[in-house]
């Protein structure tokens, strides 16, 4: 078991932050070139199309060795008013003491949550093969052939739609990121899943997130996306990774998954919102 300390949560939280830098800049490559990652109070904040809701337009890592400062979030919550969206900051209880009461004063309220998971990575770690008819592809030539069909395929019913736009976005930006490894996984020749992990480095090593991975709806409930985790925690390892991490919403099926890869529960990070006036 993992025990998360200050140190750990800074290493989850900068990779947090990285990736989401990440997914901005690749998403200023495709012509959205108002897009912005926003480096705020240890954090950072994305700003892009209002099509793409709050997955690329909100705030991760604040306060993170870093006090928040009140007038610095009311500049930043008029940047997004001015696009039409409202602040939305993931805080980490790990966080400066600062972030909370910041965000009271400003009038933040809790709408959701999310975990995030971690794993340590040892050399002599053996992960699970895949289920009896389940072929993991790790070639990324084979994998980005079909990718962004596949994945937007897999999340096209999910319980919260998600625009087509942001699906289709998504995947481009797992396709561009040179940081990121592609997988797919097919049953009797055809794909039933798909997956990706980047690698970030951070002060407690490299570490793998595990990201964007959907399973077709006719496939769901075969052991697709265990499938897809082990396979990725393997290619994490042998590239070196000391840690692996995944951010999913608690009590969903991403997050069963997640806990039966051996993944630990890290900590729970709030979701705090102020709508623009």
């Amino acid at each position: 078991m993992i025990l998360t300390g200050p140190e750990l949560a800074r290493a989850l939280e900068q990779a947090e932050a990285t990736h989401l830098s990440r997914q901005v800049a690749a998403c200023r490559e495709f012509g959205y070139k108002d897009a912005r990652a926003i480096a705020i109070a240890g954090g950072v904040a994305a700003l892009t199309d209002p099509a793409f809701g709050r997955k690329l337009n909100h705030v991760t890592g604040l306060g993170m060795g870093a006090p928040v400062d009140s007038g610095e979030l009311a500049r930043l919550e008029a940047e997004y008013a001015a696009h039409g969206l409202e602040t939305q900051v993931d805080a980490c209880p790990h966080a400066d003491s600062s972030t909370l009461a910041v965000l009271a004063e400003r009038g933040y309220a809790a709408n959701a949550f999310s975990n995030t998971y971690v794993r340590h990575l040892a050399p002599a770690d053996a992960y699970a093969a895949a289920a009896s008819g389940i072929e993991v592809i790790a070639d990324r030539v084979l994998v980005e052939a079909t990718f962004a069909g596949d994945s937007v395929a897999g999340f096209s019913v999910q319980a919260v739609n998600r625009p087509p736009v942001l699906l289709e976005t998504l995947a481009r930006i797992a396709l561009q990121r040179s940081d990121t490894l592609l997988f797919a996984a097919a049953v009797d020749g055809k794909v039933a899943g798909t997956a990706g992990m980047s690698l970030i480095e951070t002060p407690a090593g490299l570490l793998a997130h595990l990201y964007i991975a959907s399973t077709l709806p006719a496939y769901r409930g075969r052991g697709i996306q265990l499938a897809l985790l082990h396979a990725r925690l393997a290619a994490a390892r042998n590239a070196g990774c000391t840690l692996a991490s995944v951010t999913a919403r608690p009590a969903n099926t991403s997050a069963r998954n997640t806990e039966r890869a051996g993944f630990s529960l890290a900590y729970t990070k709030t979701t705090f919102a102020k709508r623009p006036a």
